[in-house]
């Protein structure tokens, strides 16, 4: 054998057991760290990396090369949802839907509910809170490529102060949740919950400073949860744990606390002003606006269901909400995308309006609202050292848009807008449809 034929034999082996190349030519890329439009660009990408970015004259071929035509598209970073629940279904009739679902269901929910963000071009998801061990699981059958999916960022269950608030269930089912998620008072006790989190599998801690629209029948969003002490051992401990701290806070007094503790992001902040707003901008605290769970709630049809308590609070909410959210924008707040989904009418799959939703309530431009939802996105939950920017060495999570969503705020919500949606370089989703399945191993050829 010659030289050149075992030289072209061996260039073939490599090729076979290495992962051929994934190329996105000729296309127009959102650069979100600068909100400008990069035109006739190509990407290489290879072994879940983006290799190169650059002009398509400057691009050349390699055999084997998988090829997409991005001519007259947009390319832009996958979409980050920084607030979801993804055991939820978003049922109206959530109290009945729990009394008729096995515990191995909500596996089975989770994953169908993270694949319907996939499908429409979030490649990275934060839940915020889930039934114990569902969420770590399915974030590590995700990482290792088994099935299509987001890339998860969890925290497995939420770090509540006991008995803020009253719970009405039979005792069978209060025992359970004293037993699943009592955390006991003090800093000792704080410190401990957020290592336990820690060993359960969670990548950053979900906590709150105040009462919900949803939950107990005695809890106010006006309530303040947590002495300082104990706020600031949870964030103490988790930054030491390289874990970032997320926290539910409606109420003034709640993201005031928050803030002050030095979290790193307020979820729904529905209740701000000039002071809150301008101690959230000096410590650079994100918010996470969640509208599309109070315009859910609102709705007629299922406002009229609620419990009186859950009605007065949620009208209350979305009204003030809009106020608040545009005067953090407007005041310099940090803010990044999240819907809340899995609360009542809030289903998943629907996180493009959220995008809109930010264009039209907040005041933001388009190019502001797609940077929301990567780049400040990534940001908001450390992850932007590997996604939110089309960059080389970052993950390859990327979406193609065949309408150009700068133009059209509305094509951002559209799915079927989407012609193809990668995530850690792979195609996982063409035209709506997942494509992508785990490569056969082992089987008789």
């Amino acid at each position: 054998m010659s030289a050149k034929v075992f030289k072209l034999y061996l260039h073939r082996f490599i090729m076979t057991v290495q992962e051929k190349r994934l190329v996105i030519k000729s296309g127009d890329v959102f650069d979100s760290i600068s909100g400008s439009v990069l035109p006739n660009k190509s990407i290489v990408i290879k072994d879940r990396t983006i290799l190169w970015v650059g002009s398509t004259d400057g691009y050349e071929k390699e055999e084997g090369d998988q090829i997409i035509n991005a001519s007259g598209k947009l390319v832009m970073p996958g979409m980050v949802e920084c607030h979801v629940h993804i055991y939820a279904t978003g049922n109206p009739q959530f109290e009945r839907e729990i009394l008729r679902t096995k515990t191995d269901m909500y596996h089975y929910h989770a994953l169908n509910n993270v694949q319907k963000h996939l499908q429409t071009g979030f490649t990275c998801v934060r839940d915020a809170g889930c039934y114990p061990g569902v969420a770590p699981a399915l974030r590590r059958i995700l990482d290792q490529g088994l099935l299509a999916g987001p890339r998860l960022v969890v925290t497995d269950k939420g770090l509540w102060q006991w008995g803020n608030q009253e719970a009405v269930s039979r005792d069978p089912i209060i025992n359970f949740e004293r037993e699943n998620d009592q955390v006991l008072a003090g800093v000792d006790a704080v410190k401990h919950a957020v290592r336990d989190l820690k060993y359960r599998g969670a990548q950053f801690v979900k906590t709150a400073t105040t009462g919900g629209v949803l939950h107990g029948i005695e809890s106010k969003v006006s309530f303040t949860l947590w002495t300082e002490e104990e706020l600031e051992a949870i964030v103490e401990e988790a930054h030491r744990n390289d874990m970032h701290v997320a926290c539910h806070a409606h109420g003034k007094a709640g993201i005031i606390k928050a803030t002050k503790a030095g979290i790193d992001t307020v979820e729904h902040g529905s209740f701000l002003d000039e002071e809150a707003v301008d101690l959230m901008v000096k410590h650079k605290t994100y918010l996470i606006p969640t509208q599309t769970a109070a315009m859910s709630l609102v709705s007629p049809s299922l406002i009229k269901i609620m419990p009186p308590e859950v009605q007065k609070k949620t009208i209350e909410v979305d009204k003030q909400m809009k106020i608040s959210h545009k005067l953090a924008f407007e005041k310099g707040v940090k803010i990044a995308i999240g819907t809340d989904a899995g609360t009542p009418g809030n289903y998943h799959g629907n996180t493009g309006n959220e995008v809109r939703l930010m264009v039209e309530d907040v005041g933001m431009t388009p190019i502001q609202a797609l940077q929301a939802a990567t780049i400040e996105g990534a940001r908001a939950i450390w992850m932007d050292e590997k996604i939110g920017s089309i960059e080389e060495g970052k993950l390859a999570d990327l979406l193609i848009c065949n309408q150009n969503p700068l133009e059209d705020i509305n094509q951002i919500t559209n799915y079927k807008n989407f012609s193809h949606v990668i995530k850690d370089g792979k195609i996982m989703v063409e035209n709506g449809k997942i494509v992508y399945f785990s490569p056969m191993k082992g089987l008789p050829k």
